[in-house]
């Protein structure tokens, strides 16, 4: 479990992971409150790889389920996360013919880390051709939480007749607003002094007024000297603002072997420095050319990485919008038993 937990640290840039011990207690705890819990695990019924369209990169996909279910795709977190088994569970098998996929450079795609020829358009793209690659007509629903939600409205907005329902949490959507809230004195930071101070003072004091950057900068060298405590740093101050309560040991028994946290937070900052190649409030603004989608969207009443006001904000632009927030709840599904109810809630009522 514990190595389990390691490897997702990375992906834990803007999605909470599931999996780990810690986890499991709040499985318990779930079933202690007559929470909905999530769904049983099942076996993927295909996987493979499929070249991109720019022959670049190769992306991992399963598809479990039902064959003649409802096609259901999700979409994960970061960027950068890659799928966990557990994200099948938000699902009904016997309902859902349930998708899976690792975007670019996230996962077991291929080359893994890679953040070239690695764009929100070149995503959506991806999801388009996987689409036709499974012959599925259109979709069924398409999930995702943080990243996962910007990437499926994003998709959504780009191809409004292949979608036919939205299940949206932990709502993220990229602003200058948005990404300075994380990153920038005045915004999280606020809230754990300290944890921002450790953050801020990893880099020289002429490079603090840019922090994306400066750690984009590191996370790119080839030098493990520059790279893996900067990967530490960065995970240490993600991990802090992801769950409600923050677990100081476990995130320094997990930030204390950077090496083992993989490339997750690279392509996080990839994204986040170039205002995760969007225009400015792009996905509000085109919110227009979805307003006839189902939309259902969750959102933690506490999240510390992306305030519900986006939440809202999305659910006032989207006429046929449900929003309900989930209370005692950060940004991480994984570690808020409340919020995770509610999303496979959401998601059961889309079947």
């Amino acid at each position: 479990a514990e190595r389990h937990r390691q490897r997702l640290v990375p992906c834990a840039g803007l999605f909470g992971s599931f999996g780990g011990s810690r986890a499991s207690l709040l499985c318990e705890e779930a079933r202690s409150q007559n929470l909905r819990d999530l769904h049983p695990a099942t076996e993927p019924l295909e996987t493979g790889f499929l070249k991109t369209a720019d022959g670049k990169h190769e992306l991992y996909y399963e598809v479990s389920g039902n064959p003649a279910g409802k096609p259901a795709i999700f979409l994960h977190g970061g960027p950068g996360d890659g799928c966990s088994p557990k994200h099948k569970r938000l699902f009904d098998p016997n309902a859902y013919r349930i998708i899976t996929f690792d975007q670019r450079g996230a996962g077991k795609s291929r080359p893994c880390g890679s953040v070239d020829d690695n764009t929100t358009a070149h995503l959506v793209e991806d999801i388009e051709l996987l689409r036709r690659h499974l012959n599925v007509d259109s979709w069924g629903l398409v999930a995702g939480g943080s990243w996962g939600s910007t990437l499926a409205l994003a998709y959504a907005q780009a191809h409004p007749a292949m979608v036919r329902g939205l299940a949206l949490y932990s709502v993220f959507l990229p602003s200058r607003r948005s990404i300075d809230w994380l990153y920038l004195p005045g915004g999280a930071g606020d809230f754990y002094p300290e944890a921002y101070e450790k953050f801020l003072s990893h880099l020289p004091v002429a490079e603090r007024a840019s922090p994306v950057q400066a750690y984009y900068t590191r996370l790119r060298s080839s030098d493990s000297a520059l790279c893996l405590p900067a990967r530490a740093a960065l995970g240490s101050w993600v991990l802090t603002c992801l769950a409600l309560t923050p677990d100081p040991e476990w995130i320094a028994m997990v930030c204390s072997k950077p090496e083992e946290m993989g490339d997750g937070s690279l392509i996080e900052m990839h994204y986040m420095a170039n205002e995760a190649f969007l225009e400015e409030g792009q996905l509000l603004r085109d919110c227009d050319r979805i307003g006839h989608i189902p939309c259902a969207i969750v959102h933690g009443q506490n999240d510390m990485i992306c305030p519900p006001i986006g939440a809202w904000l999305l659910h006032k632009a989207l006429p046929l919008s449900t929003l309900a927030f989930a209370a005692e709840s950060g940004h991480s599904s994984g570690s808020a038993p409340k919020l995770r109810a509610a999303i496979v809630e959401m998601i059961d009522g889309f079947r």
